[in-house]
């Protein structure tokens, strides 16, 4: 597996944890269109992701796979918002641009298809 695609996901996934970590500390109110995320769910996904981020410095083949993976259904998030719901995004009364959403999605791409492609090369 491609050493770097496992440092720079795990970078990210660390980042995402930090976060996570934050919001629940904070209590950050975030909400996608009517739906409020209950704050209660961003301890989950700090825990799922600093998990990810600890297997990724730890590198192994299936690493790549499976946070490939994880990027590819986050770019289909991004691009599901901004191709057809066009969904208002707020976190701390803070609204998320849509544009924000094509950054999403090239990057999420990007790091899937680079996963995947690292995942190959052994």
């Amino acid at each position: 597996m491609n050493k770097s695609y496992a440092i720079v996901s795990a970078i990210l996934f660390g980042i995402v944890a930090l976060l996570h970590l934050i919001r629940g500390f904070l209590g950050w109110e975030v909400a996608i269109g009517d739906y409020m995320l209950p704050v209660a769910d961003s301890w989950a996904v700090f825990g799922v992701a600093i998990c990810l981020a600890v297997w990724g410095i730890r590198g192994s083949r299936s690493y790549a796979v499976v946070s490939a993976t994880l990027f590819s259904l986050v770019a289909l998030l991004h691009l599901y918002r901004v191709l057809i719901t066009q969904t208002v995004v707020t976190i701390d009364a803070l609204t998320v641009p849509v544009t924000a959403s094509w950054v999403g999605f090239v990057v999420s791409g990007a790091l899937s298809v680079w996963g995947f492609l690292s995942y190959r090369s052994l």
